[in-house]
């Protein structure tokens, strides 16, 4: 588990790295903007060390460092061109994350998945998605209920014709998180709502088997809820608001936790207590895709 991985190659990498024209590595400090799924945050403007946290924290959650590796500073101090103080202090914003653990004599290794904390990632963001809801509907204005309906528009056509992958489902439900938190007028809320939505996304493990959105039904629950909240705001019924924003992140709590039981092959007993038999991998995540969504 020590070997370290080759060289980042260039199409590999992330958004919040910046190549070289010369060489397949990432640069920093170029100048350039991040995409628009940020906070907008000019990359040249981050400290050294948290441009290689954001860096290497997406490629954790790309996969390319699995569970249990041991990150060795000099190797990242030579990808990254930089001396080794900036990334050992990298190593620290990525264990407050939860991407990493520093171990004592041992150095930093990527963290095992533990679904408790997915649960409780997912509940915490529940509680500050309903704050946010409740907030944006106390004053409403209306270019949030009209940006609000083009997102929901937008999950139902997916939800109705599945033409989009769970991944493009998801970013545009985050979208939609993000929305609300903006126009809540609550500054420490988006920042709080914008760290435990990287963390879980990188703990979701989209990179090897969408564990979310697989199904219609999946999605159409989603966009019930979604619908509800659109309605709560729009007759700025501020508790409403609130109740469907907690209600539809427990939720996926809850969807999330069932998928990542059977991806883990972990056996479900059914109700004579019999244990089922083991499916393959995807079959397992797609039936509990379908049984969370048809519960609920």
């Amino acid at each position: 588990m020590d070997a370290q991985p080759a060289r980042v190659p260039a199409r590999r990498v992330t958004r919040a790295s910046i190549e070289r024209p010369d060489a397949g590595q990432p640069a920093l400090q170029r100048g350039l903007h991040p995409s628009a799924d940020s906070d907008g945050t000019p990359i040249c403007s981050l400290p050294l060390p948290q441009q290689i946290a954001d860096h290497l924290g997406h490629q954790i959650m790309n996969g390319e460092y699995p569970p249990g590796l041991r990150l060795k500073e000099e190797h990242f101090a030579d990808l990254y061109r930089v001396s080794r103080g900036p990334v050992r202090e990298a190593f620290r914003i990525l264990e407050r994350r939860g991407f990493v653990e520093i171990v004592p004599r041992h150095g930093a290794r990527v963290r095992p998945f533990d679904p408790a904390d997915l649960a409780a990632l997912f509940s915490v963001r529940a509680v500050l998605l309903g704050l946010a809801a409740r907030q944006a509907t106390e004053h409403a204005v209306p270019e949030l209920i009209d940006r609000l309906a083009g997102q929901v528009a937008r999950m139902r056509r997916s939800a109705e014709t599945m033409d989009l992958s769970p991944l493009e489902h998801a970013r545009i439900a985050g979208d939609t998180q993000r929305l609300l938190a903006q126009f809540s007028g609550n500054r420490v809320l988006l920042r709080m709502l914008e760290e435990l939505n990287s963390r879980a996304l990188w703990r979701m493990a989209w990179c090897e088997t969408p564990l979310d959105f697989t199904t219609r039904a999946r999605r159409q629950q989603s966009t019930r809820f979604w619908s509800d909240l659109l309605r709560a705001v729009r007759n700025r019924d501020a508790a409403r608001a609130e109740r469907a924003g907690r209600a539809l992140l427990e939720a996926s709590r809850d969807h999330m936790i069932s998928a990542m039981a059977a991806l883990r092959a972990e056996p479900a007993a059914d109700a004579s207590g019999r244990t089922s038999a083991r499916l393959p991998r995807r079959r397992r995540v797609r039936a509990a895709n379908g049984m969370a969504a048809e519960a609920s």
